[in-house]
């Protein structure tokens, strides 16, 4: 499994980095035939299906294996909903319902929803990248029980949401939307669990290319004739960024190295935890160190600053995380705290 999810990572790297740069990332449209052309190689390679039961002609791979491409995909800075589909096609998958090809995505959540016959109507909330594809997948309760929901969205009304994102998300409102698929949800999968595992991984890869952009630029960087990577206290936030990052892989292969990622809430909430934590310090360092190039349009940093900021609130914040970890502690066990997390 090692060698064959290595040859993987290194077709994926190899598609991504020919196609994907700042340019690219600036113009998120499905108009954008550099876009569409990226997107076909990666349907090519069939990372969309990578988790997808063979019976559905996927690789049928564990979800586990594809963090490790999610996190490259989001080093890079690839500007399409590559985890929204993996995810989407797996709960799909392991839900019985076939996945469409093409990009598909999800929404975060859902409101006020109404379901007569074969149509649905209410509301979607924070659907990433709806300007690429007409299928979202969502996850309600009818009658007590949650079952996952495949639509298409052209006739609908969808409004650009504002956030601090780099990426685009919408907010959608349906009126008697035709149902393609709906079936009980499979019982061992947790969408609030796993959306926060990949969410985790996509902060740990734009992480991991922030603190690259940070040590090349103080090392070309001059000031005083010296370049900026020869001052204490750059080397120092550099080493706390790099710390934190540390931390938060540590959490993420704790999570990899399980058959039975999802199931294990604790590890998943210290995940959330860490990675959360550890995106609000690499935030404000990496600005920092750059000062006010930082902020521009033109220059790559923001672009995964921006991700991180909205990342970190998807699926639960670090508060939620802790609060749920609290309780968790006090009333399923009988260790010491200590004990506890480690």
């Amino acid at each position: 499994m090692n060698e064959e999810l290595g040859i993987i990572l290194e077709t994926t790297s190899k598609i991504l980095n020919k196609h994907v740069d700042h340019k690219l990332r600036q113009n998120i449209d499905n108009d954008n035939s550099d876009l569409i052309n990226l997107w076909g190689e990666i349907e090519q390679l069939g990372l969309p299906k990578i988790a997808v039961k063979d019976k559905f002609n996927g690789s049928g791979l564990p979800l586990s294996t594809t963090l490790p491409i999610i996190k490259l995909s989001n080093n890079i800075g690839a500007p399409i909903p590559l985890s929204e589909t993996i995810l989407s096609n797996y709960i799909l998958s392991e839900s019985d319902i076939n996945p469409p090809s093409g990009i598909i995505t999800y929404a975060i959540d859902a409101k006020n929803l109404k379901i007569i016959g074969n149509e649905i109507s209410g509301k979607l909330i924070s659907v990433p990248y709806l300007n690429l594809t007409d299928k979202i997948v969502f996850i309600t309760e009818i009658e007590k029980i949650k079952k996952v929901i495949l639509i298409e969205n052209s006739r609908e009304d969808k409004e650009l949401k504002k956030n601090f994102l780099s990426e685009p998300r919408y907010n959608i409102k349906l009126n008697k939307c035709k149902i393609l698929d709906m079936k009980p949800i499979n019982l061992r999968i947790n969408f609030k669990h796993l959306g926060a595992i990949v969410r985790s991984a996509q902060m740990i890869g734009s992480m991991e290319k922030i603190l690259d952009l940070c040590i090349d630029y103080c090392s070309q960087r001059k000031q005083f004739g010296r370049a900026l990577s020869k001052f204490q206290a750059i080397q120092h936030q550099i080493s706390e960024m790099a710390v934190e990052l540390s931390a938060s892989s540590a959490a993420l292969s704790t999570i990899t190295n399980s058959d039975d990622f999802y199931k294990n809430k604790k590890d998943i909430a210290i995940l959330k935890i860490r990675a959360g934590a550890a995106a609000g310090k690499v935030i404000a360092i990496s600005h920092q160190v750059h000062g006010a190039i930082g902020f521009t349009q033109e220059y790559e940093l923001a672009y995964f600053t921006r991700n991180l900021n909205s990342w970190r609130n998807d699926f639960g914040n670090e508060s939620y995380w802790e609060d749920l970890l609290g309780k968790d502690f006090l009333e399923n066990n009988n260790q010491n705290l200590w004990e506890y997390l480690t």
